[in-house]
C-alpha cells in the first residue's frame, strides 16, 4: 500500500530545552522520507529554538521552519495547515517524544478506518524533572481520579470512538469541510475543533497501539498555573463560541469547589453544613489515598502514596477555581462565524 503524503504540523515557541530531542524522534521515522514534511511553526522564539531548528533543517530538507509572529497556537496550526502539501495532517507537540513507527501507525490507522476523520493514541506521561513532585504530577494525569475519563490519558485496551485525542492525525479534507482552528481560543481550540468535527458527523478514533511519551510539568508553580488555565478555558471557550464544548469531567472540579465553598460559608451557623462538608472531605480524602496507594504500589515507590493525594487536591481545587473565574467573567458569545481563518502562510524558511 502506497502511503499518502503527510504533513506534520508543530506549533512551537521558546522550546530550546525540548526541540532537539523532539525533532530527533520525529525525523528518525519509519515513514517513507519522500512522503512527508515537518512544518515547525515558530512564534519567533528568542531562546535559541530557531537556531536548533535551522541546524536540523540543514541536515534534513523535510523540516521547514514557518514564522508565526503572533505566538498564538491556533494561528500556528492554521498557518501550518494552509501551507501543508499533504493529504494527511498530523499535529505533534514539542513536549513529547514519538517512537519511530508513530507516524506510520497513525496514517495506517486513518487509511484502514475510512469512517474516522481523526486518529490518535495513548499518551504516556513522564516527568520533565525526575523528582518526587515531578513523578507525582505526571502520574496524576494518568489517573481516572486525577484526570477524569479522558481515554488517551488513562489508556484503553481496544479501539474506541472518543471525544478527543492527543495531537491528532486528520484527513486534510476535514479542514476544507468544517474550517480551521478557532484563533480566538488561546487554549481549548483542539477541544472546540473536535466537537465541531463530531457535530458534522465526523469520527475520532483512539487506537491503543499508537503511543507517545509526554513530558508533564514538574515545577509546582508552573503546574498550578497550567491547571488553573485548564479549568478556565472550557467555560471561557464555550461562552466565546456560544455552545458548550466540554464534558462532565470539566464540571466535576467546579462542583467540588462550590460544595466546599458553600459548606465553609454555612459551617459557622449550621451543624448540618459542618457535618456534610466534613463527610465530603473525608470521602474525598479516602478516595485520594486509595488511588495514590494503588499507583505507589504499581510503580514501587511508597513516597508517592504521600505525594499524590496533595497533587490530586491541588489539581481539583485549582482547576475548579479556574472554572469559577470563567463563570464570573462577563461576556457574550460573538456574533461572527464559527471560526476565524488566517491568510496564506508566508515567511517560510526552507533548507
Amino acid at each position: 500500500m502506497r502511503l499518502p503524503f503527510v504533513s506534520v504540523v508543530v506549533p512551537c515557541w521558546n522550546e530550546a530545552r525540548f526541540v532537539a530531542a523532539f525533532l530527533d524522534s520525529v525525523l528518525h521515522t519509519t515513514y517513507p522520507a519522500d512522503r512527508m514534511e515537518v512544518l515547525l511553526v515558530d512564534g519567533m522564539s528568542d531562546d535559541g529554538t530557531r537556531e536548533i531548528v535551522r541546524h536540523h533543517a540543514v541536515r534534513d530538507p523535510r523540516l521547514i521552519l514557518v514564522d508565526n509572529p503572533g505566538h498564538s497556537k491556533p494561528a500556528a496550526l492554521n498557518l501550518g495547515i494552509r501551507q501543508a502539501r499533504g493529504d494527511v495532517i498530523v499535529r505533534l507537540d514539542v513536549h513529547a517524544e514519538y517512537p519511530p513507527d508513530y507516524l506510520e501507525r497513525c496514517v495506517r490507522g486513518l487509511v484502514e478506518h475510512p469512517e474516522a476523520d481523526n486518529v490518535g493514541g495513548i499518551r504516556v506521561s513522564r516527568a520533565r524533572d525526575d523528582t518526587l513532585l515531578g513523578r507525582a504530577i505526571a502520574l496524576s494525569t494518568t489517573s481516572v481520579f486525577g484526570a477524569g475519563n479522558s481515554k488517551y490519558r488513562v489508556g484503553v485496551s481496544e479501539p474506541q470512538w472518543v471525544d478527543t485525542v492527543f495531537g491528532g492525525c486528520y484527513r486534510k479534507s476535514v479542514f476544507d469541510r468544517i474550517g480551521l482552528f478557532d484563533e480566538e481560543l488561546t487554549r481549548a481550540q483542539d477541544r472546540e475543533f473536535n466537537q465541531r468535527l463530531r457535530a458534522s458527523g465526523g469520527g475520532i478514533l483512539l487506537l491503543p497501539e499508537i503511543t507517545c511519551t509526554y513530558y508533564a510539568r514538574s515545577d509546582f508553580r508552573e503546574f498550578c498555573s497550567w491547571t488553573f488555565e485548564a479549568g478556565y478555558w472550557p467555560f471561557r471557550a464555550s461562552r466565546t463560541v456560544g455552545r458548550w464544548i466540554g464534558s462532565w469531567r470539566n464540571v466535576v472540579p467546579l462542583g467540588f469547589v462550590l460544595v466546599l465553598a458553600a459548606g465553609a460559608a454555612a459551617a459557622p451557623v449550621s451543624r448540618t453544613a459542618r457535618r456534610l462538608t466534613g463527610a465530603v472531605l473525608a470521602g474525598y480524602g479516602l478516595t485520594a489515598l486509595a488511588f495514590a496507594a494503588r499507583l505507589a504500589r504499581e510503580h514501587r515507590e511508597p513516597a508517592l502514596a504521600a505525594a499524590l493525594p496533595a497533587i490530586f487536591l491541588t489539581t481539583h481545587v485549582i482547576y475548579g477555581a479556574g472554572s469559577v473565574r470563567a463563570l464570573l467573567e462577563r461576556g457574550t458569545p460573538r456574533s461572527a462565524g464559527p471560526h476565524r481563518q488566517v491568510p496564506a502562510a508566508s515567511g517560510a524558511e526552507r533548507r
